[in-house]
């Protein structure tokens, strides 16, 4: 059993409080005083209890953290202190540190940091509204049911189960800034992992499936019970699981070919779709990559002017349009407050195939306010503010991305029976070059003859560079081929791991490379 975690809200220990106890306010006001009376224009303070739990078919494990993390803003510069202790002399601590550090960083070049301006939340409270609390579920009852799993993936003849796992957690977090906001909320994030194979001793071949239904969702157990993929279908895991054998079994069955290097028009599946999409868009549009804030971290970017790029550069065909929000419900980066006290909006990305925007922060939002106030557009942030916990410092990070599906209502086998001759791609991974510019693609490719799938192409690989490709969409798939999908990224320095959601459909793209990455010059 993890040891229990004690605050000290007043001249005692006690057990860490729910996270609406009106004596945080209190605690979190200590390091707001603290930091301006050390001489900090402005300073916001983050509180987080985070709770996360692991189920084994055979075991449970828990872990369980409290942070508290004090920024402060001196003279254009930010300094930020954060620790694992929550009592008021702490945030008063705290609170002078982060003042201490902003000074020490302003002995730099005079900067001047104009923050959007944002409504202020003197009290609020949000839950993210899931169906079951993986918290308050007996963990007998998960481990039997990840138990029935194996069961009956074990009932078809050739086939085992290999990892299986699901992962609960459930986080706190207190808002308080010296421009007079406190907000409280509670966010969960439930994922699972399995992993099915398949053995057909006639043909002597034999592989692996993994069920994307159960990628990281901003949901409860409820995950387990319907497909949070689907906007339409409604399956159980156990019908996502027999469509998964069937899929792996049609795909054993198929003829092997080698690689034919070349030019191939293409249609990807829904999770081909959201990978790329993530990997290019997703991170090319974040504000302070575009401008090379992260280039000794995560990478920069291939949209390198924003200022010009705005309404005027075009990123992909007219098809292409992208949306970002942090409203959805089942979204993993779904909030009510982001981690500077803004209340996200969706806004458009790439709108008809035009660069429309970027990712902002209170801060980064400032960069463009010419931009914005060229097209009548007042300066905001886009609520893209967030850490995985208070101990990191608030940066950038990617809202839940969404790409517009297409008018015919085509899923992923009506595009590939639409296509006379090409390939298909499946469960891609992609590896990316330092721009996001640039990159490769690893899964399942097959070959099309006459709108079907007649052969799966062994060591295939696809290449490809983020402007030809969407620029080459000739094709989406229609609302009811939309699929969710959880994404990780993994940005600054030191490196933070957080999550949002990427929806995509379906698409057929034009003249695709197709290599043999194995293959030696």
């Amino acid at each position: 059993m993890p040891r229990p975690l004690f605050a000290q809200l007043g001249h005692t220990l006690e057990p860490i409080p729910p996270i609406e106890d009106p004596r945080l306010k209190a605690l979190a006001s200590r390091a707001l005083d603290s930091a301006r009376g050390a001489g900090a224009i402005y300073a916001d303070v983050r509180l987080t209890h985070t709770r996360s739990r692991e189920f084994l078919p055979d075991a449970t494990s828990d872990e369980e953290s409290m942070e508290v993390g004090v920024r402060a803003l001196v003279d254009g510069y930010w300094g930020f202190a954060s620790g694992p202790v929550w009592s008021p002399d702490e945030m008063a601590r705290l609170g002078r540190e982060a003042v201490h550090q902003a000074k020490t960083n302003a002995l730099g070049k005079p900067r001047v940091v104009a923050l959007a301006p944002t409504s202020v939340v003197p009290s609020g409270n949000w839950v993210m509204p899931v169906q079951r609390d993986p918290f308050e579920i007996s963990p007998f009852e998960v481990e039997d049911f990840l138990k029935s799993l194996e069961i009956y993936v074990k009932r078809t003849q050739g086939a085992s189960v290999g990892p299986n796992h699901a992962l609960g957690m459930v986080q706190s977090k207190a808002f308080a800034s010296t421009a007079g906001s406190y907000c409280t909320q509670r966010c969960y994030r439930t994922a699972g992992r399995l992993y099915i194979n398949l053995k057909l001793e006639k043909l002597r071949r034999e592989g692996t499936i993994a069920l994307d239904c159960l990628s990281p969702a901003g949901m409860g157990w409820e995950l387990y019970a319907a497909d949070r993929i689907a906007r339409v279908r409604n399956n159980s895991v156990r019908e996502e699981v027999r469509h998964a054998i069937e899929e792996l079994r049609e795909d054993l069955m198929l003829p092997l070919k080698p690689v034919d290097v070349g030019r191939y028009d293409a249609v990807l599946d829904a999770n081909t779709t959201a990978s790329l999409l993530d990997e290019t868009l997703g991170r090319a549009t974040e504000l302070d990559r575009a401008l090379g804030y992260e280039a000794n971290a995560g990478g920069t970017s291939y949209l390198d002017d924003p200022f010009s790029m705005v309404a005027n550069y075009q990123v992909g065909a007219p098809a292409l349009t992208v949306t970002a929000e942090r409203s959805d419900p089942g979204g993993v980066a779904t909030v009510q407050w982001d981690d500077e006290g803004v209340a996200p909006d969706a806004f458009a990305l790439v709108r008809e195939g035009v660069l429309a925007d970027f990712q902002t922060t209170r801060e980064s939002a400032g960069w463009l306010n010419e931009v914005y106030a060229k097209r009548g557009i007042p300066m905001r942030s886009h609520g893209c503010s967030g850490a995985p916990s208070a101990v990191f410092a608030p940066m950038q990070q990617a809202p839940n991305l969404t790409l517009a599906a297409g008018h015919d209502a085509k899923d992923f086998d009506a595009l590939v029976s639409g296509m006379p001759d090409g390939i298909a791609i499946k469960g891609a991974q992609i590896d990316m070059d330092f721009q996001h510019s640039s990159g490769l693609g690893i899964g399942r490719i097959y070959e099309v003859k006459r709108g079907k799938r007649v052969a799966k192409i062994v060591s295939a690989g696809f290449l490809f560079r983020a402007t030809d490709l969407w620029k080459s969409l000739d094709a989406m798939g229609g609302e009811a081929s939309l699929r969710r999908y959880g994404m990780q990224t993994a940005k600054g320095e030191p490196e933070q791991e957080c999550y949002h959601s990427v929806t995509a459909a379906p698409a057929a793209v034009k003249n695709l490379t197709l290599i043999d990455p194995q293959r030696k010059a």
